[in-house]
């Protein structure tokens, strides 16, 4: 799937590994409606493919500020750690993973001055 194809549309899978684990959007019942977590995570990941920035954001779309807000509360509850995680373990599952393989750490250059 090409990157421009999955700015324009999210596709179900994606949004199946994200749903269980942010938090609901609760309704007071007072003024306007909040936009839903699956609108918000579908404008974070345009924003994020398209590298524009927050007051582009087009109108299809919630207000920057609004994905700005829910992208807070995502990552105080460190929702994109644990999609990350059921990610591996999914792929572990279907293709495995060689652990000897795995690099730990990206610093292939020794530090400036000598600084460890």
């Amino acid at each position: 799937m090409q990157l421009h194809t999955f700015a324009r549309r999210l596709p179900d899978e994606v949004w199946a590994v994200f749903e269980p684990l942010l938090p609901p959007v609760v309704y007071a019942g007072e003024g306007r409606r909040p936009a839903s977590n699956h609108a918000c995570l579908h404008g974070l990941i345009y924003v994020l493919i398209t590298g524009i920035g927050w007051d582009y954001v087009p109108p299809c779309f919630p207000s920057g500020k609004t994905i700005q807000r829910r992208l807070r509360a995502w990552l105080a509850v460190e929702a994109f750690r644990a999609a990350r995680q059921q990610v591996a373990e999914r792929y572990d599952r279907l293709h495995g993973i060689n652990w000897d393989q795995v690099l730990l750490d990206g610093s292939k250059k020794p530090s400036k001055k000598g600084v460890p």
